[in-house]
């Protein structure tokens, strides 16, 4: 496939109807069970008030004022729930127009037109959606950038908020970040009670990296005693493999693993916290290997797991996909370009200098790990090193790098990727005889031979070499891939 078709880009844009059809049947249930408890309430209230028939009518009043009160709140509610139905249904089929569209920009055989103005427009739409996409997952501020973007975006295209989950995107983001960043559990805790359902179908242990993670954040605040209370409440259960089902023999054994050392961790903070003025052999003591383990424990470690562990469920729960989508368009699009003259060209450079190209001066030699600190470049965000590729792929910083794959930009993105091949077979559908040589096998079936000897060859199950007229059993000829 050398260009994209209409059905690849229906294959790409399948996940998009992931997040909202899981949404609304989160929503569905969400409604289910208001309206059951409702119901419920309503019965008890409306008993109630049959049951005391005897009770002053100014009470009886007052019961009916609440239960419609009551009521009123419940519409509320229940109007709540069903905007957000329709706001979720009207994103599948913002979507599926968007996809329509594809469809009227086709030439007379049925293949996108690439000259086609509205169709590269479409195109600009979907990688500013791309962008959103990756710098709302990827933030680390408080203020999100992708969310700025896409408000920038809706003024001229307003349909562009429907293309994309923002809104669940930036509650991801908020969440991840209140672990990664702020330490806090209050997030993550209020996610898994709201999907706790959902979560417990896909066998998570979301549960006892939470319970884990506050566990240690206790010993590590100096409250052993609530500690240990916190453990015997609530990760002392773990440990027991009756309270697992088959599917999730995976999260027994790795939790029955790091509950082992929880008891030692309390020895250890106990003793730690007990004599800030120990002896320097006991000093030593705790840099051995076993009390490294328990500082390691107590390092930021835990929370990264907790952060690798929501994304893990939160992928698994929307249907999403596990990279950027970006990054998958990007990698899709470098291998096309990638060839074995990358990373070699000695001549490429990162960024363009501001001085014209004839009062340049004569450029020093190639810049390695080993000569670096033989050339002093001027400081500006240009030179600084975090800004560029490896050093021993560039010169010095006086031309622009025409190289997508070579820039430093799309490096570590492109360095594993498998080249692009640019040598095509000239065969179709090729094997190789036992002698080496390789034929299409429609020419093997129809060579030259005489019609009677050719059909007693290949009832005997043999094809003869039009080349050697050497004679093979066609079991022995391979299937075979040139390039």
């Amino acid at each position: 496939m050398t260009e994209p078709t209409i059905d690849f880009h229906i294959q790409t844009h399948q996940p998009q109807f992931n997040i909202p059809i899981q949404l609304i049947k989160k929503n569905f249930k969400s409604i289910q069970k208001l309206i059951e408890k409702q119901k419920k309430q309503t019965g008890d209230e409306i008993a109630k008030i049959k049951k005391n028939v005897n009770l002053p009518k100014k009470i009886q009043l007052e019961m009916i004022r609440k239960s419609i009160s009551s009521f009123e709140t419940f519409q509320k509610k229940l109007q709540t729930l069903i905007k957000k139905d329709e706001e979720y249904r009207s994103r599948l089929v913002a979507r599926l127009e968007n996809i329509s569209q594809l469809s009227k920009y086709t030439d007379a055989q049925d293949m996108l037109n690439f000259h086609n103005p509205n169709l590269i427009n479409w195109y600009r739409n979907e990688t500013n959606l791309l962008i959103v996409d990756y710098l709302i997952k990827s933030n680390t501020h408080e203020e999100n950038l992708g969310n700025k973007l896409l408000e920038s975006l809706a003024k001229t295209n307003p349909k562009i908020s429907k293309l994309i989950d923002h809104d669940l995107y930036l509650d991801y983001n908020k969440v991840y970040l209140s672990i990664t960043k702020a330490h806090d559990l209050s997030l993550i805790i209020h996610w898994f009670n709201d999907n706790k359902s959902s979560l417990k179908k896909i066998h998570s242990n979301l549960e006892f990296e939470i319970n884990y993670c506050k566990y240690l954040t206790l010993i590590e605040s100096g409250d052993v005693n609530e500690a240990i209370k916190f453990s015997q409440d609530n990760l002392s259960s773990y440990g027991n493999k009756e309270n697992y089902s088959v599917e999730e023999m995976g999260n027994y054994k790795h939790n029955s693993e790091r509950l082992k050392g929880l008891g030692g961790l309390l020895v250890y903070r106990s003793m730690d916290n007990s004599f800030p003025n120990m002896l320097f052999s006991n000093k030593l003591m705790f840099q051995s290997q076993p009390y490294r383990e328990y500082e390691k424990l107590l390092s930021n470690e835990r929370w990264e797991n907790l952060g690798r562990c929501f994304i893990d469920n939160f992928i698994k729960l929307f249907g999403i996909t596990t990279n950027y989508p970006l990054f998958v368009y990007l990698s899709a699009g470098l291998s096309g370009l990638k060839t074995k003259s990358c990373y070699h060209n000695t001549e490429n450079t990162v960024f363009k200098e501001a001085t014209p190209l004839e009062t340049t001066p004569v450029l020093p030699t190639l810049i390695t790990p080993a000569n670096f600190t033989s050339y002093t470049a001027p400081v500006t965000p240009l030179t600084v090193r975090k800004y560029r590729g490896p050093d021993y792929y560039y010169r010095l910083l006086h031309k622009v790098n025409n190289c997508p794959v070579c820039s430093p930009e799309m490096f570590q993105l492109s360095r594993n990727l498998p080249f692009a091949q640019l040598i095509t077979s000239i065969f179709n559908n090729p094997f190789r005889l036992p002698n080496g040589n390789i034929y299409q096998f429609d020419k093997l079936l129809s060579s030259g031979e005489l019609l009677s000897e050719r059909s007693t060859l290949l009832r005997q199950g043999q094809v003869k070499d039009p080349l050697t007229h050497e004679v093979f059993f066609i079991d022995n000829c391979i299937r075979v891939f040139p390039a």
